[in-house]
């Protein structure tokens, strides 16, 4: 009998810890779709102003900036309440978590830090060398994911961030602005949006 207990709870814990990560992968993909797919479109927006192809006024792009990023924040808002509500989460879970929410307030503070000195100094090649520490934080944190997780496709996706920061930092000073806005906005559809879908794939499989 005690053992059939024994069985009965350890088949609990497992199918929680399985529920778990579900739920986890399913709102990390969530945010990491919505932020690729929002800021990828600015990016590649911006990119058609470069070449000639769109001729939008600075006032239809000012509003539509601030609109992808208050449609961004709304998604967070609304995921990560969603996800408070799920309950507890293990440590593995909580330090997996842990290391994307690091790199997302790194990103915020380093906007910050660039965007304020970029600003004083009158510089923007000082505001170009953002996205290249964030594409470096990201790769970072997919790398922890990948020594937690031993997925290949994590690896993958964290090499796609360093080599995007390789080359964004030799396409800083170089004049050539619509390659370097059109390699960013690409690695935040490849590597951030498609690994957010993916990982609600595999939440909704697993």
């Amino acid at each position: 009998m005690n053992e059939t207990r024994r069985a009965q709870a350890d088949l609990a814990f497992m199918k929680a810890l399985v529920e778990e990560a579900g739920r986890s992968q399913m709102t990390g993909g969530a945010i990491f779709l919505a932020a690729g797919l929002l800021y990828g479109l600015q990016c590649l927006v911006h990119w058609t102003q470069i070449v000639g192809i769109t001729h939008f006024s600075d006032t239809f792009m000012l509003v539509f900036v601030i609109g992808i990023t208050v449609t961004f924040l709304i998604v967070l808002g609304v995921v990560t309440w969603r996800d408070r509500r799920a309950g507890q989460r293990t440590v593995g879970t909580r330090a997996l978590n842990a290391a994307f929410a690091g790199a997302g307030l790194a990103n915020l503070v380093l906007c910050g830090v660039f965007g304020l000195v970029a600003w004083r100094q009158r510089s923007t090649t000082i505001w170009l060398l953002y996205p290249v520490t964030v594409s470096v934080v990201q790769g970072v944190a997919w790398y922890v994911a990948y020594v937690m997780r031993k997925r290949l496709w994590l690896a993958l996706v964290s090499a796609g961030w360093i080599a995007t920061a390789a080359g964004l930092a030799l396409l800083v000073g170089s004049g050539d602005e619509a390659a370097y806005v059109l390699l960013l906005g690409v690695a935040l559809v490849v590597l951030l949006a498609l690994p957010g879908w993916v990982m609600m794939r595999l939440a909704r499989t697993g």
